[in-house]
């Protein structure tokens, strides 16, 4: 036997195990650290930029028909559009499985085939796969007491962007918080008027001005010369000299007409770092780059920049550094594995008493864990939040084949057998029962691991990782477990190694109190033989009592962990400026920066560049929560409520958790064709949410009528001048938006924008706009507002569509309440008192689709691994009832469950449904090891009821040596020791109060259940002999 082997060539042994171990250290330096696990989505965008356009033309111009056409590609599973003015954004999302690349070259196809309809001066549709990697890593400030936020902005790009750019693993360098530099010419009415020259006369003239043209070459016998015509411009005097016109022999200079300045394009951003006017830089990373080193390096670089490169008065904050919250992370988790570990050691130890005997058992977790890395690495996992915690979960129950194997080598030592005869009996009597409990983990871990949604893309790390582990753990089992006790393991009480007198006492008094257990679980099984029904009719009763605490368990997405970062979302009206919105978030900014004992830096930033003007938001990043005497949760609770009443602007205290878009818990859609209707709706569902306790920072998105000057032509007028909506259309849009000319004004590297537009006296109101001359055909101008109703209207926003049809969102955060109770309110009790019209409906959307998606996936992998529970086991036992046996465990595991989260105040989360997964694994351990026992005493000759009592007596020590140190081991989880714990601590409740009670009661009532089943088939096969 394989064993035999392993047990009689320690060096063979020893070197077998070490290859792996070997082969996980090489491993381990290279891999990626990050935050969360590298997710391939199938999405795919589809952007358009036409720059002015409102959103309603917006949608009917561009987004119906590109969503119309790519509608036609087969596999999405949802189209959602995002429109804003000037910008549109279909999403398309594919069923999980799909190559993200082959469907995006398939929506190119689809979006180039209806790129015709579309208006010809849009900027061309962008087609690119969804990236997951592409949100900012990390953001920094640079400020100055001297400097303008622009200058800061101008040095940036001169000095930094660049460098920046070119590091490895960066994606992209973004800057906002300030305009960027642009040459402005303010063309001026009255000028063009008395000349006689039209507005897109001087746009053409500047264009062609500022241009170099390639002429080909000129060659001779022996030469080859390059010909060039140049003309790009090189100073602002340049510009102010183009000739726009010849009046009557005279050269007309633009200068003439217009005011040239060497300015900034008109601010759409704003920033402040406590306080202190700033410029914002963001990295973002490549796909499949190690967070943490792209981090350091891009510091590295900063450091090396503002020593040597940038004036000593610009400042440069850290504002967000994901690389320094996962490094907290990834120290925390290890030293959970190793208090986890010190603690499973420390029960063996206290069990068994054998210093060798625990260090032989201990062995199994560094080989399991060193030798996972080098699986980890194949596979291209990363060290990230998903693969840590199953290793850190791991821990617990990687030692119990070694301490019951070891304990099993030690029970038959006491017996009289020397070590190597011991190692070898007590290896075969459990080889059975090892393999079996091994699979029946593997099991349950496969499953979370392959499941589908994006859930599956997330747990496929954290699954396979702990199934990797475990397959260490059994092939160490099988191999180094039985060789190092018979070698080294000395039988009990020949060990002259002395021990401090108090460990002596604390070891006896110990195992005496565990002969006492024991005496008392033996006469308690005694009874439990002769009334069999009652102790089962007793069990179930409680069982069926605790079900009726389910309802009282809250539910959510996912717990919110003290990541020390979290935003406060500002909105004020449309229409708001920028200056008006600066000013206001002023009090909140002074609010959060006198917290100064527990925040770093409090960001304040408002518009951008797909967010309007009167929305923007503080981020705000805590100081280290070891240094801090509250907690993130309970810091965003205070301003929560100093915010509650602001007046001006919709406040909302948000995390940066949760999935891609707002963060809120609970988000709801409603659809319909008619806005003004939808409005109505959103409006009402929001004022009767936040009459529900426990919801916070209800807002509806996507509605919000912005001021509008709309100019409607009059055709017949019009048309007798020689105009038409394009000509007038185009002239308006120069003068008040401003056109850029196809040709840029550079200096050095960088390209700049050349703007002209009406001077800012002349787009100021309505009158304005009325007042802007138009000119004809025939050379002449007209008053706009002699040819054309100009009139103050209103019109959205934003534009919201899923599944092809307008959409508006009711956010809300759920505080001292769960979410699945604030959504089961809103859904059996609000909506349906809304009475919405034929055509208009509600779905759950964002972090609320997502929590049903991800629980009826969860509950997916909790049949399947019960049906690969029950098979590993028939396969095993070559049985189909004893499989049945086994698993009546599995119920008893959801009392303590349930009581574990109501008493530890956790929910019904993503990561407790894991934990309660993992669970079925590991119930059906001590079941397995009962009942694999019982069928060897009944093969020696015991009858059933002496088999029971035989197995429940000599497998009550190993049962409860790795229940505990399995429990023990993630008892750090549980209690929520370390950076992001919260994420991690209701599953340790679930593992724990579900083992808990699941042992005490698989400890009488499988035993009992196995008896009545084996005795029913017993009589059976006698009926049918007769």
């Amino acid at each position: 036997m394989i064993i035999d082997t392993f047990i009689k060539r320690p060096v063979f042994t020893t070197m077998f195990i070490l290859v792996l171990v070997v082969f996980g250290i090489r491993s381990y330096p290279g891999l990626g650290v990050d935050l969360y696990p590298d997710v391939d989505l199938p999405m795919v965008g589809v952007t358009v930029t036409y720059e002015g356009t409102a959103p309603e033309e917006m949608e009917t111009l561009v987004t119906k028909p590109i969503e119309n056409r790519v509608s036609q590609v087969s596999g999405i599973k949802t189209i959602t559009s995002q429109i804003r003015e000037g910008y549109s954004q279909t999403v398309l999302e594919f069923e999980i499985g799909t190559d993200p690349r082959q469907m995006a070259s398939e929506v190119r196809e689809k979006v180039a085939g209806v790129r015709r309809r579309l208006p010809d001066d849009i900027d061309e549709p962008v087609v690119q796969r969804f990236d997951m990697a592409s949100q900012a890593i990390a953001t920094y400030s640079f400020s100055s007491d001297k400097r303008s936020p622009g200058e800061i902005r101008r040095i940036l790009n001169d000095v930094v962007i660049d460098g920046l750019q070119m590091l490895e693993g960066v994606a992209d360098v973004s800057v906002y918080g300030a305009a960027d530099r642009a040459i402005k010419v303010h063309v001026k009415s009255e000028k063009l008027k008395q000349y006689g020259i039209a507005f897109q006369t001087v746009l053409q003239k500047v264009n062609n001005a500022n241009i170099n043209t390639p002429g080909g070459k000129v060659r001779d016998n022996n030469n080859t010369i390059t010909v060039r015509t140049m003309g790009k411009l090189n100073t602002i005097d340049d510009f102010r000299n183009i000739i726009v016109a010849n009046v009557d022999g005279k050269a007309i200079r633009l200068t003439e007409i217009a005011d040239v300045e060497d300015d900034w394009e008109d601010a759409e951003s704003y920033s402040r770092v406590n306080g202190v006017p700033s410029v914002m830089l963001a990295i973002r990373k490549q796909s499949r780059t190690n967070t943490v080193e792209v981090i350091d390096i891009v510091n590295k670089e900063l450091d090396k920049i503002m020593e040597h490169d940038l004036p000593p008065d610009i400042k440069m904050h850290i504002v967000r550094d994901q690389s320094r919250y996962i490094r907290e992370n990834v120290a925390d988790v290890w030293n959970t594995i190793l208090f986890g570990g010190f603690l499973a050691l420390l029960i063996t130890y206290m069990f068994l008493g054998d210093l060798r005997a625990t260090i032989i058992g201990g062995l199994a977790i560094p080989t399991s864990v060193i030798a996972t890395f080098f699986l980890m690495d194949i596979m291209g996992f990363t060290l990230n939040n998903m693969s840590l915690m199953g290793l850190s979960l791991a821990v617990g129950f990687l030692i119990d084949d070694a301490i019951v194997l070891v304990e099993n080598v030690f029970r038959h030592m006491e017996m009289g057998k020397n070590p190597f005869l011991a190692a070898g009996d007590a290896t075969k009597e459990l080889v059975l029962a090892i393999l079996a409990t091994s699979m029946s983990l593997l099991a349950v871990f496969v499953p979370i691991g392959s499941m589908g949604e994006t859930i599956g893309q997330f747990f496929k790390q954290f699954g396979l990782t702990v199934a990797f582990a475990l397959t260490f753990s059994t092939i160490s089992a099988y191999s180094l477990t039985p060789m190092v006790p018979a070698h080294w393991l000395k039988a009990p009480g020949k060990d002259k190694t002395k021990r401090p007198a108090f460990v002596d006492a604390v070891l006896t008094r110990f195992n005496n109190g565990f002969e006492e257990f024991r005496g008392l679980y033996n006469e308690l099984m005694a009874f439990s033989i002769r009334h069999p029904k009652k102790i089962i009719a007793g069990s179930l009763a409680t069982l069926i009592i605790n079900l009726f605490l389910i309802p009282f368990v809250g539910t959510e997405l996912q717990p919110i962990y003290d990541s020390g970062e979290f935003r406060v979302n500002l909105k004020a009206a449309p229409g708001i400026g920028l200056n008006q919105m600066a000013e206001w978030a002023w009090p909140l900014e002074q609010e959060i920066i006198s917290l100064k004992d527990e925040v770093t830096v409090a960001n304040m930033h408002l518009g951008g560049v797909r967010t309007p003007v009167n929305e923007g938001a503080i981020e705000v990043r805590l100081k280290p929560e070891e240094e801090r005497k509250r907690g993130m949760l309970e810091i965003m609770r205070d301003l929560r409520a100093r915010f509650k009443d602001v007046g001006d602007m919709q406040v909302a205290v948000v995390t940066n958790q949760g999935s891609r878009g707002d963060p809120r818990p609970v988000q709801i859609g409603l659809r319909g064709s008619d806005l003004h209707k939808l409005t109505g709706y959103a409006n009402e569902l929001a004022e009767k949410i936040r009459q529900v306790p426990g919801s916070a920072d209800v807002e509806v998105i996507g509605i919000d009528p912005e001021p509008e000057i709309s100019v409607r032509l009059d055709q017949e007028k019009a048309s007798q001048l020689g105009l038409d909506n394009t000509s007038v259309g185009k002239v308006v849009q120069y003068a008040f938006q401003g056109k850029s000319t196809g040709n840029s004004f550079t200096i050095g590297n960088n390209d700049y924008d050349i703007i002209i537009q009406m001077e800012k006296s002349d787009r100021r109101t309505i009158q304005d706009v009325a007042n802007l001359m138009v000119s004809t055909e025939s050379g002449n101008y007209v008053r706009l507002g002699d040819v054309a109703e100009v009139k103050l209207t209103s019109g959205p926003t934003r534009i919201d569509r899923e599944g092809r049809q307008r959409q508006i969102g009711v956010y809300s955060n759920a505080v001292g309440t769960s979410t699945g109770d604030l959504l089961k309110i809103i859904e059996t009790q609000l909506i349906p008192d809304l009475n919405m019209d034929i055509g208009y409906r509600y779905r759950l959307i964002g972090n609320s689709d997502m929590m049903s998606r991800i629980f009826g996936e969860i509950t997916k992998a909790m049949i399947l691994a019960i049906v690969l529970i029950y098979m590993v086991l028939a396969a095993e036992f070559e049985s189909f009832a004893q499989p049945l046996v086994i698993m009546m465990s599995l119920p008893f595991a959801i009392i303590g469950a349930v009581l574990g989260l109501l008493v530890a105040n956790q929910t019904g989360n993503m990561m407790s449904l894991i934990g309660a997964t993992m669970l079925l694994g590991l119930v059906t351990k001590n079941a397995i090891l009962l009942v694999d026992y019982a069928n060897q005493a009944r093969e020696g000759g015991a009858s059933i009821r002496e088999a029971i009592l035989q197995a429940c007596s000599l497998r009550l020590r190993p049962i409860l040596m790795t229940t505990m140190s399995t429990m023990l081991g993630m008892l750090p989880v549980a209690l929520g020791i370390g950076a992001g714990a919260e994420l991690r601590q209701s599953m340790g409740v679930v593992l724990i109060g579900g083992l808990t009670t699941s042992t005490l009661l698989t400890l009488v009532v499988v035993p009992l259940i196995y008896m009545m089943t084996e005795e029913y088939l017993e009589k059976r096969k006698l009926r049918e002999s007769k």
